[in-house]
Order: structure tokens, then sequence, then C-alpha cells
């Protein structure tokens, strides 16, 4: 793994576990629902983060982590509005989701521009 990927690696990777706890105390009618989701979701996300700390072609598998990663943070709002995540643990994810897309927007930006970008682009 690069040295300049494993920062956002390991910083997804204790969120997952901090995540896989957290939801484990969800009530039986939400773990097997919105739980389920924040979990695999998450691991999504570390799964292709890891993917890309090793492919030569990083920019697909950086916007599938960032889409994943925004789709987690939605998930994650979801359960602080139904009341199953409190104010605070609702804060200390959302700091590190936050931290965790900067990384991300840092390491799209350090591999050059990403297919969105690249489609956007007129041709010249």
């Amino acid at each position: 793994m690069r040295p300049d990927a494993a920062p956002v690696v390991d910083q997804m990777y204790a969120m997952s576990r901090w995540l896989i706890a957290h939801t484990a105390k969800f009530p039986r009618s939400h773990k097997f629902v919105l739980g389920d989701r924040i979990v695999c979701r998450a691991l999504d996300v570390l799964e292709t983060l890891t993917r890309a700390a090793y492919s030569r072609e990083k920019d697909v598998l950086l916007d599938r982590a960032n889409a994943d990663l925004q789709g987690l943070r939605i998930l994650v709002r979801l359960s602080f509005e139904e009341r199953l995540t409190s104010t605070s643990q609702y804060a200390y994810a959302s700091v590190q989701l936050t931290e965790i897309g900067a990384q991300i927007g840092g390491w799209i930006k350090q591999s050059g521009t990403s297919p969105n970008e690249k489609r956007q682009r007129p041709d010249r």
C-alpha cells in the first residue's frame, strides 16, 4: 500500500469498527435494516479505498468511495434523526466522515482528474 493512502484507509478502518459496535446497539427493529446498511456501506468504502491503494487506475475507485461515503453520511444522519444515535455520537461520526471525505478529495486531486471531470471537459 502506498504511504499516502495509509492514513485514510486506517481512519476508515477505525470508523468501520466504531460503526459496527455502534449499530450493534440499535433496537432489533432497526438493527437489521438501517444498522446493516450502515455497516455494509462503511465496509464498501473501506474495501474500495483499499483497492484504490493498490490500483494504477485510482480515479474510478476514488470516485466510487467518495459517492459511497456520501451515502454513509446520509444513513448516519438518518440514524440520528430516528434517535438511534446520540448528539455526541453523531457529532463524532460527522467529524470523522468529513475528515475521511477531505482525505479522499485530496487523494483524488493528487492522482489527477476524476472521471467526472474528464467527462465535463470540452474536447479540443
